[in-house]
């Protein structure tokens, strides 16, 4: 496996990573009718135009999974990954590890201090990782999907604390 910066010839199968797992992991979470809505056709409209943004797991041509990080610079951090999305059949393998400490890599090298995750609250695989992973629970919040608001938990980490190997 290696981690590389998506291009755009990734654009389809991080679509569709992400409505397969929407619609896997959210099922009973988020309402049905929104999730019934998504399509990997649409969704690619979006990624083809910003797959730049991403960072993928890869073994040949077939992406296991992908990240987006921001630096920013607001009171709670000043990085946060704000999506990290594995392929439902090869989530437990370490390829959500691996790109995890990949963007604390990454943010480190930047010189950056404090990561922030968001997820949703009732996500407890995901919230079971971020723990795993040696974040702390931070804020709660709100975030609209459809015609219905979530809420929402954020994982705060301090970079120099996390350890380095893998």
């Amino acid at each position: 496996m290696v981690i590389r910066q998506a291009t755009q010839e990734d654009a389809w199968q991080i679509a569709d990573i992400v409505v397969e797992d929407w619609k896997k992991a959210y099922r009973g979470i988020i309402d049905s009718e929104y999730l019934d809505s998504m399509s990997v056709e649409e969704r690619y409209q979006r990624e083809v135009q910003r797959y730049q943004i991403y960072r993928v797991a890869a073994v040949g041509k077939e992406i296991l999974g992908f990240t987006w990080n921001e630096m920013t610079e607001d009171e709670d951090a000043d990085c946060e990954i704000i999506a990290i999305y594995i392929r439902y059949a090869k989530r437990k393998g370490g390829v959500g590890r691996n790109l995890f400490h990949d963007s604390v890599d990454l943010f480190r090298a930047a010189g950056k201090k404090q990561m922030i995750i968001w997820c949703l609250r009732e996500n407890a695989e995901a919230r079971k990782f971020y723990e795993k992973m040696g974040g702390t629970v931070y804020k709660t919040g709100m975030h609209q999907w459809g015609n219905r608001e979530y809420d929402m938990i954020s994982y705060l980490y301090q970079l120099d604390g996390l350890p380095l190997d893998r």
